[in-house]
């Protein structure tokens, strides 16, 4: 069939953009708005790609990609069929909310693949999985959250089998200068409820059969057009990847978009990216309610033993300080200096 029936959306016409408002099934959704969903169903046949963002409602580089992507690629030089959802996490967008979501405070990236009777987070990630088994691939986008700034990278499920393999394949593909492959959640959810599941939205996919990534670039609760530039390039690349684009006939297309004012760079930045793949991440926080004092910054490259910062109080007194438990490098930093107790100060990917 061409182009596929996705159940949600109903028949997709083949060569053409769509335009959805899409309520989600979940009781507990039942009094959303709907959500915008925008299918590019390829002149030809091929893969489906689902892409989504705002999983975390304030990395907003990931959303603009997104709609980006909704506006710039052109069905009729595509083989297959891109289903884009700018954000999933309305709540938690529509109130400036990071990493949960207001209704019920769950991170729902520790939730997939969710439950139909469960809270709002856990219904919510279950209608989004609901997209993901149509397809034969699946991004996800992220960044660093409202008090976060990052590296770019993405991460995959580790393994030896065909999805993670093929998972590998895509995270490699996208062009981010780090590759992290985990073999267990990153941060397992703490309190979530037995059948939730408590993994993040890669990793349930991968367990649906549908090779996934998780992509990362931008933070800091702002739109920064080179994060943008690099998650709307990185999706292309995977598109590349999965044969649903040609070389030329994409990047004509791109350059005549108004919508993207870094086109011209694409080839520069698709060709100077060297990937670390890494297999290990660990993340460090503090014991104790205070000021965060960072002396490192992303990107940097940290020693077992190194002093990376320190905690201290509102006399200006000492607390704690942190120490890098490993050698590797600064993934993602809290830049916020209000911490509290057991608070997330950084993550650090190993080699």
């Amino acid at each position: 069939m061409h182009p596929p029936k996705v159940r949600i959306l109903g028949e997709l016409k083949a060569g053409t953009t769509q335009r959805h408002l899409i309520k989600l099934p979940g009781a507990a959704l039942a009094n959303d708005e709907p959500r915008p969903v925008i299918s590019v169903a390829g002149a030809k046949p091929g893969p489906v790609l689902f892409v989504n963002a705002g999983v975390h409602g304030g990395e907003y580089p990931a959303v603009e990609a997104v709609i980006r992507l909704g506006k710039t690629l052109d069905p009729k030089k595509i083989s297959g069929t891109v289903i884009l959802m700018p954000v999933l996490n309305l709540p938690a967008f529509r109130t400036r909310t990071p990493f949960v979501c207001p209704i019920d405070n769950v991170n729902p990236n520790r939730v997939f693949p969710g439950d139909p009777r469960g809270s709002y987070s856990e219904q919510m990630t279950h209608a989004c999985i609901k997209f993901v088994v149509h397809a034969d691939a699946y991004v996800d986008l992220h960044g660093g959250d409202i008090p976060e700034a990052l590296v770019p990278f993405v991460i995959c499920r580790a393994g030896n089998d065909k999805v993670a393999k093929k998972s590998k394949a895509i995270a490699m593909a996208f062009g981010l200068p780090y590759v992290l492959t985990a073999s267990k959640p990153v941060q397992p959810s703490k309190g979530h409820r037995a059948g939730a599941g408590g993994l993040s939205s890669y990793a349930a996919a991968a367990d649906k059969g549908t090779p996934a990534i998780l992509a990362e670039a931008g933070g800091a609760g702002q739109m920064q057009e080179e994060a943008v530039s690099l998650l709307v390039n990185g999706v292309v690349n995977v598109m590349r990847h999965l044969g649903m684009i040609e070389d030329a006939k994409f990047e004509s297309h791109i350059a005549n978009s108004e919508t993207n004012s870094k086109a011209k760079a694409t080839k520069t930045a698709r060709s100077a990216v060297a990937t670390t793949v890494l297999t290990k991440f660990d993340w460090l926080y503090t014991k104790s309610t205070g000021v965060w004092y960072p002396k490192v910054a992303p990107g940097d490259a940290v020693r077992e033993g190194e002093k990376i910062g320190t905690v201290g109080d509102l006399f200006g007194d000492t607390l704690a300080e942190i120490v890098s438990p490993v050698n590797g490098v600064v993934l993602f930093l809290t830049i916020s200096p209000s911490v509290l107790e057991n608070g997330l100060l950084m993550g650090i990917g190993v080699e």
